[in-house]
C-alpha cells in the first residue's frame, strides 16, 4: 500500500489529474496512513470492525479507477501506466477487502469451558520471575485474567496501558489483574517494568493455558515477526473474569482482533458481582 500510494502521488504530480491514479490512492493512502500510526504510537486499543470512512473511500477509489478505464477513456485507449494503474487499483481494493472482512475476521466463538458460571479450569502461567503460578492461587479475590499476543501487537500494547490507568478502579472490590501472553520471558518482564502498577504479568510458556482453555491460535504470528524471537503460534485475544470461588463471571471473545472490550465493561462487572 505504500509503493502504490507514492506512486499514485508521483503520477498525479506529473500529469494533469488522473483519476485513475487517484483512484489507487485513495484506495491505499488512508489504510496505509492509520495502520502506520497503530503501529508507530501504540496508543489505539481498538478500532471499529470494518473502518467505515476508509472502506467508503476504497469503494469511491475503485468506481473512479473502474469508470475512467471502461467509460471515459476506454482499454483500449489507456496508455501502459494507467492500465498498470487501474490493475493496482482493482488487486489493492480486493487485497483491502481480505484484510478487512477475512483477515481480520478470527473465525471463532464462545469456547464452552468458558461459559458464564462455569468453575474456570486451572492451569499453570509462570511469573516473571519464574516462579510457576497456578490459576487457582489466585482464588479468595475477583481475577482479571487478560491474554493478549504479545509486545508485537500494538492494540495489545495499548489496551494493557488502558488497563495499567484504569486499575485503582479495577481493584477497588479486591480484584488481582492478571496479564498472560505466550511471548519470550524476557519480553514479559521488559513490558511489566514500563508500568508502576502492580500488574500480575505472567508468561504462558508453550501456550499450554492457551490449549487449556481453548483460546490457542495455531500459526497465528504475522509473517516475518518469528525473526524477533516470537513462536508462531499465539492465542487468541481473550478477557476473563471470575469470582473469588473461581467462577465465570465475564467472557469476551472477540471474532475480530481490532475490537476489544473496555476496562468500563469490566469495571461494572466487578462491581455487580461484589455488590
Amino acid at each position: 500500500a505504500m509503493g502504490i500510494s507514492v506512486y499514485a502521488i508521483y503520477q498525479l504530480s506529473i500529469t494533469t489529474m488522473n483519476i485513475i491514479w487517484l483512484g489507487a490512492l485513495m484506495i491505499n493512502l488512508p489504510i496505509m496512513l492509520f495502520i502506520s500510526r497503530v503501529m508507530m504510537f501504540k496508543d489505539m486499543p481498538r478500532t471499529s470492525a470494518h473502518f467505515p470512512l476508509i472502506t467508503l473511500l476504497a469503494v469511491l477509489g475503485v468506481i473512479l479507477a473502474f469508470y475512467n478505464a471502461y467509460f471515459k477513456i476506454g482499454l483500449e485507449q489507456l496508455t501502459s501506466m494507467d492500465q498498470i494503474g487501474y490493475l493496482l487499483s482493482v488487486i489493492s481494493f480486493a487485497m483491502y477487502l481480505m484484510y478487512n472482512f477475512w483477515y481480520s475476521s478470527l473465525g471463532r466463538g464462545l469456547h464452552p469451558l468458558l461459559e458464564k458460571n462455569k468453575i474456570l479450569p486451572p492451569f499453570n502461567v509462570t511469573d516473571i520471575h519464574g516462579k510457576l503460578v497456578n490459576s487457582t492461587d489466585f482464588k479468595g479475590s475477583p481475577v482479571v485474567f487478560l491474554f493478549f499476543r504479545g509486545n508485537w501487537c500494538p492494540l495489545c500494547m495499548a489496551q494493557i496501558k488502558e488497563i495499567a490507568i484504569s486499575y485503582q478502579e479495577l481493584t477497588a472490590s479486591g480484584a488481582k489483574v492478571v496479564l498472560i501472553s505466550p511471548q519470550p520471558e524476557k519480553n514479559t518482564q521488559a513490558l511489566a517494568a514500563k508500568f508502576n502498577v502492580p500488574l500480575n504479568f505472567m508468561t504462558d510458556i508453550d501456550n499450554r493455558a492457551a490449549k487449556t482453555l481453548g483460546i490457542y491460535m495455531q500459526n497465528g504470528l504475522p509473517a516475518g515477526m518469528e525473526m524477533f524471537g516470537y513462536d508462531k503460534d499465539t492465542v487468541y485475544p481473550t478477557v476473563i473474569i471470575t469470582d473469588k470461588q473461581g467462577k465465570i463471571i465475564y467472557s469476551d471473545f472477540t471474532d475480530n482482533y481490532r475490537v476489544r472490550p473496555e476496562p468500563q465493561d469490566f469495571i461494572d462487572v466487578l462491581k455487580e458481582a461484589t455488590s
